[in-house]
C-alpha cells in the first residue's frame, strides 16, 4: 500500500515534532523527489535544516519554496529568521515585510520584524510591531513578552506588569 505525499508530509510534521529529526529530513526528501515542487515539505526541510545548523541548505529550501510559490508567507519569515541569525538586518526586515504585506495577520512576522527593529534601537517601531501582533492574537506570548520588556526598559512599569500578566 502505498500512502499519498499528504500522508506522508503529515507523517514528516509528527516525526519533526517529536525531535525524530533524521525520520523527518528522509520523509520531506521522499516528498521532495516525487514531488520537487512541493513548498510545504522545502519550508519544512529549510526549518530542519536550519535546527541541523546548516544555513546555506536552509537558505536554499525557502528561497526555492519562494521561487516556487512568491507568496508563501512562512518561507519568507523562516528566511528572515536566518538572515537575523547572520546578522543581515536589512535582509531580514526585507522579508519580515514581504511576509506581512502577503498577509498582514501573521504574527510571527510582525513579531520578529519587532525584534529586529529592538535589536536596531528603533523601540517605537518595535512597540507597534508588537501591539499590532497582539491586536491580531491577544495570546501571542512572545509578543506580550517583548512589549513588556521594551515598556520596563522606558519605566512603564503598568504597562510592562500588565504584559507580564498575559504571558503568565
Amino acid at each position: 500500500m502505498t500512502i499519498s505525499l499528504e500522508e506522508t508530509f503529515n507523517l514528516a510534521v509528527q516525526n519533526h515534532k517529536k525531535n525524530n529529526l533524521k525520520i523527518a529530513e528522509n520523509l520531506y526528501n521522499e516528498i521532495l523527489k516525487k514531488n520537487p515542487n512541493y513548498v510545504g515539505a522545502l519550508n519544512n526541510l529549510g526549518i530542519l535544516y536550519n535546527q541541523f545548523g546548516n544555513n546555506q541548505k536552509a537558505m536554499d529550501c525557502y528561497e526555492k519554496a519562494i521561487l516556487i510559490n512568491p507568496n508563501h508567507v512562512d518561507a519568507h519569515n523562516n528566511l528572515g529568521i536566518l538572515y537575523n541569525q547572520f546578522g543581515n538586518n536589512q535582509k531580514a526586515i526585507e522579508c519580515y515585510e514581504k511576509a506581512i504585506l502577503i498577509n498582514p495577520n501573521h504574527v510571527d512576522s510582525r513579531n520578529n520584524l519587532g525584534n529586529i527593529f529592538k535589536k536596531l534601537g528603533k523601540n517605537k517601531k518595535a512597540i507597534d510591531c508588537y501591539e499590532k501582533a497582539i491586536q491580531i492574537n491577544p495570546n501571542h506570548v512572545d509578543a506580550q513578552n517583548n512589549l513588556g520588556i521594551l515598556y520596563n526598559q522606558f519605566g512603564n512599569n503598568q504597562k510592562a506588569i500588565n504584559c507580564y500578566d498575559k504571558v503568565i
